[in-house]
């Protein structure tokens, strides 16, 4: 992700802030924890091979890239599309694990369990303004979630992420199911190192 010839890389997706944000960084360290011995031996686990993420969020976009002077517009149209809706409120569910779609990085996170219709109705504005700009709609199939934990599948399998993230099950399952429910009022938006925030309390 960044700057590449002839455009930048973009990215759309709901921000977790306060004590959400506190609570589900606190929880990939504790899966990095249960995890690492399972994925890379007896090996410590450096910042190059897992890291707990810091500023989670519900990602409502593919990877795409647009031209510096279409940046402008599409925040605009963004923001256009975007007003009049209110925060979210979504309560989240059981642990998983999610691959990028280069399959070079293993993602462990936590599910959106309630407030799904809510990001949905979200989704289908961001959509909308994807489309006018020739770029890719989200999954159909979408699965809702915040990553907790980014891994480096060169040094780890995607199967071996997957089986540690099983061995902590619901032992796991069970501290997120304690989570209270996450209040999100912002939209951001990243292109390169370049970051916009949309109030969702327009």
């Amino acid at each position: 992700m960044g700057h590449v010839r002839g455009g930048w890389s973009g990215h759309v997706g709901l921000v977790i802030t306060g004590r959400s944000r506190q609570q589900l960084h606190a929880l990939g360290l504790a899966c990095i924890e249960a995890i690492c011995p399972h994925t890379f031996g007896t090996r410590p686990c450096d910042e190059q091979r897992a890291e707990a993420l810091d500023s989670p969020h519900i990602s409502l976009t593919r990877a795409f890239y647009v031209q510096e002077y279409q940046i402008a517009g599409f925040m605009s149209e963004l923001e256009a599309s975007i007003r009049g809706m209110g925060a979210l409120t979504v309560g989240f569910g059981a642990l998983r694990t999610f691959a990028n779609e280069r399959r070079d990085r293993e993602f462990v996170a936590v599910e959106v369990a309630a407030g799904r219709d809510s990001v949905q109705a979200v989704l289908e504005r961001v959509d909308h303004v994807m489309e006018r700009f020739g770029k890719p709609r989200f999954f159909a199939d979408a699965r809702f979630h915040a990553s907790i934990v980014r891994l480096d599948t060169q040094d780890a399998s995607p199967r071996s992420v997957q089986r540690a993230a099983g061995i902590l099950g619901a032992q796991m399952d069970e501290e997120i199911l304690r989570l209270p429910a996450a209040r999100i009022d912002t939209l951001e938006c990243v292109f390169g190192d370049r970051c916009f925030h949309i109030s969702l309390n327009q």
